[in-house]
């Protein structure tokens, strides 16, 4: 039984803001006996109680680890505890950060500070709420870092960040749009911190390094934060300048730096900024395609390989040199508008004859349009219509039906073309989008049928098939406007492959049948051929085929008393495409008693839909000793 998890992690910073917790590797820890007296009160007290594990805590403890993970870049994140393989049964957990190294929060640099050493901070202790689902048993968890977690965090880690709000000085609304850049003032020469682009709330946040502020005329062989006065203080003195399309329109006086309150500051710092007057900026909503599958995030650039077009880059081994197949879940990030206007995105493909192929080469002829018709049903977005006295919302789903359920209604999202309209409802709540942006049906794509029903266990399958290779590419505009049309995310060529294998020989000489399977593992007994019920009296030769061009592990099971999985070892001859031949058993023929007994073949397929593992394919006989 599987038991997967899935929520966001937010790190709040200054008041009423918080911000996603990005790229955070999150492990799941069974209770030590320790703690389980703690669990209730941890539960119940997480706003104010946590816990540091060191190096030596982390590599003592790491017999309860229980599944680890890796936030998105929004926070998202889904993990799943193989239940019988970690013998978890639904008891209450510990959720727990783990940093070995330097996640990208939005500073330059992701380079070790001196004398870092791997720790966990404890998030909290949960009895999580499992509901059933199709992937097993599932629950959700999302949590807020109180600001002086994170600051603690942020400070092992030497990431500093200066979040802020900027108003209008006289209406007070929010400035949007606009690039807020921190400099530290110091007697030999200023240090650019870095910059932040305010948000539609005039928010913004800017994280930086140590060695950002410690320049000197000696840097980098020597670093030192230089004040005027030679403080040892560690912090920056900062001052603010404001640009918009590049150009700096408004800069503070740099003596605005030796304010107190700007003084020295630590390494998390709130700050409210006005401004008399700005220019009107218009921002590019983040609409954008950046992942493939939500379980296990394939970047469509950085996790392509573009020798194979495979999967790679993955921390989890398994996840790597996969070919996708099936529905994939596209996604990435969405906004109601484009230049102030109602936008909308389409996708599309272009077939290339291998995986090295530049996108940036492919002719604009070779481009099709992904229509409705390739896309399954999803759910791109939802809108709270009422939280009393019962919670009630909108399902924006393409492919919706536009009904009535008992918490609310079912919107279908609309085509213009090709191009899918985002929703522009308003309420007292407005449209979270929840990052899938279409479910392509790959097999729209690349598939199609071959007949396998002259196969003879134990001799090649050829011709052997092999994949195809599709690059991706999403476009935004304003409605209806193609001039505004722009490139939003583009993939590598990936490798696709749907192609079924018919009529393929299974249960041999036993139970004659045929299958129907993305690849072929068939196995036969030489002893039942021309008898299928034959009893086996010395001798057990297995000859087996199997074959797909995304092929991994092939092994021979042997199951009954006496009997040992000792065969001679499977010959790929063509690695990674194709197996077959003839197996010997080598274990103790006389050790197997007068009883049934069963040869099965399994063939793992290195395929995925970004959510999960394809379960591989299996062949079997039976026989008699």
């Amino acid at each position: 039984m599987n038991y997967v998890i899935n929520g966001k992690l937010y790190a709040s910073i200054c008041d009423n803001q918080r911000k996603p917790l990005a790229h955070t590797k999150i492990r799941v820890y069974a209770l030590e006996e320790k703690e389980n007296a703690l669990a209730a009160f941890t539960s119940a007290q997480s706003k104010e109680v946590s816990k540091v594990y060191e190096e030596k805590d982390i590599k003592s403890r790491k017999s309860t680890l229980l599944a680890e993970t890796t936030t998105d870049a929004n926070g998202a994140y889904s993990i799943t505890i193989n239940g019988k393989k970690q013998k978890y049964n639904g008891e209450p957990i510990a959720m727990v950060a783990y940093y070995e190294e330097i996640p990208e929060y939005g500073q330059e640099s992701v380079s070790l500070p001196n004398g870092f050493k791997p720790f966990e901070v404890l998030l909290d202790i949960i009895q999580p709420k499992w509901r059933e689902s199709d992937l097993g048993l599932v629950a959700g968890w999302n949590y807020t870092l109180l600001r002086r977690i994170w600051c603690y965090i942020l400070k092992r880690l030497d990431i500093w960040v200066i979040c802020g709000t900027v108003l209008n000085c006289e209406s007070q609304a929010p400035i949007s749009g606009i690039e807020v850049i921190a400099m530290d003032d110091d007697i030999i020469t200023d240090d650019r911190l870095g910059s932040s682009v305010t948000d539609e709330n005039g928010r913004f946040c800017i994280y930086y390094r140590s060695i950002d502020f410690k320049k000197t005329f000696l840097s980098p062989f020597i670093n030192v934060e230089t004040t005027p006065i030679f403080s040892f203080d560690n912090g920056p003195d900062v001052y603010f300048k404001f640009a918009a399309g590049g150009s700096i329109f408004f800069e503070e006086a740099s003596s605005e730096a030796q304010k107190t309150s700007r003084k020295n500051i630590g390494n998390c710092f709130c700050v409210f900024l006005c401004l008399k007057e700005a220019p009107e900026v218009t921002q590019d909503p983040p609409a954008a395609f950046y992942q493939i599958g939500y379980a296990r995030k394939y970047h469509p650039v950085l996790n392509i390989d573009p020798a194979t077009g495979k999967t790679t880059g993955k921390s989890e081994a398994g996840w790597n040199d996969q070919a996708f197949y099936n529905t994939l879940d596209l996604r990435g990030s969405l906004s109601k508008k484009l230049n102030g206007q109602p936008v909308e995105y389409k996708f599309e493909y272009a077939e290339v004859s291998n995986p090295t192929v530049a996108v940036s080469s492919i002719p604009a002829s070779s481009w099709v349009e992904v229509q409705e018709s390739d896309m399954a049903k999803n759910e791109i977005g939802t809108r709270i219509l009422s939280l009393f006295p019962e919670i009630k919302y909108v399902s924006y789903a393409i492919g919706g039906t536009d009904s009535v359920t008992p918490f609310g209604n079912e919107k279908k999202v609309l085509f213009n073309g090709n191009w899918v309209q985002v929703p522009q409802e308003t309420g007292i709540f407005d449209i979270h989008f929840n990052g899938s942006l279409i479910k392509l049906i790959s097999s729209k794509l690349a598939s199609g049928t071959v007949d396998k029903s002259g196969l003879t266990q134990g001799t090649s399958s050829a011709p052997l098939e092999q994949n195809r290779y599709f690059a991706l590419r999403m476009w935004k505009r304003e409605q209806g406007n193609d001039a505004t049309k722009v490139v939003s995310g583009f993939s590598r060529p990936i490798a696709i492959f749907n192609t079924q294998y018919e009529n393929v020989p299974q249960g041999g000489s036993w139970l004659p049948s045929s299958s129907k399977e993305l690849g072929i593992a068939s196995v036969d007994l030489q002893e039942l051929i021309g008898g299928g019920c034959n009893k086996i009296g010395n001798a057990i030769h297995v000859k087996y085929t199997a074959a797909n061009p995304n092929l991994g592990k092939v092994s021979i099971d042997f199951t009954g008393q006496g009997a040992t999985n000792y065969f001679q070892p499977i010959v790929f001859t063509t690695p990674g495409e194709e197996a077959f031949g003839t197996s010997s058993y080598l274990g103790d023929f006389n050790a197997l008693k007068p009883c049934a007994y069963e040869i099965r073949l399994n063939a793992a397929l290195h395929l995925t839909d970004g959510e999960m593992q394809h379960p591989g394919i299996w062949d079997r006989v039976l026989f008699c000793r």
